[in-house]
């Protein structure tokens, strides 16, 4: 497995973690002044980031994001995500990309793609 894919695999499961432990794994694997934004919001910093996917926990329980590719040049990224219900099943698919500083996420942009 390449360190990206494993960077995002770590990223994606932040947004399932349990509260009390996903802004020190959100650290681990974003800069501290990190950026996100996808169509609905646009966020920034580590604790910003951790309570908008807090919001997603709470709103999609039992959900969960599989990192399905990854490719990456220049300290850039671009991953291909599935987001998983409780049951297995396919809910959602979309890509992010990301700009990396220091080996680590700064700057995310997620897309949703159409059904």
């Amino acid at each position: 497995m390449s360190d990206q894919q494993q960077l995002w695999d770590n990223y994606a499961a932040c947004w399932s973690a349990d509260p009390s432990i996903r802004l020190t794994a959100l650290g681990a694997v974003a800069v501290d002044d990190v950026t996100y934004r996808d169509p609905g919001t646009e966020v920034g910093g580590l604790a910003e980031l951790n309570a908008y996917m807090g919001g997603f926990a709470g709103a999609f329980p039992g959900h969960r994001f599989r990192i399905d590719e990854v490719l990456d040049h220049h300290d850039r990224s671009l991953a291909r995500w599935t987001q998983v219900g409780p049951d297995g099943e396919t809910f959602m698919t979309g890509v992010s990309s990301a700009v990396h500083r220091d080996g680590l996420l700064a700057d995310v942009t997620g897309f949703f793609l159409p059904a």
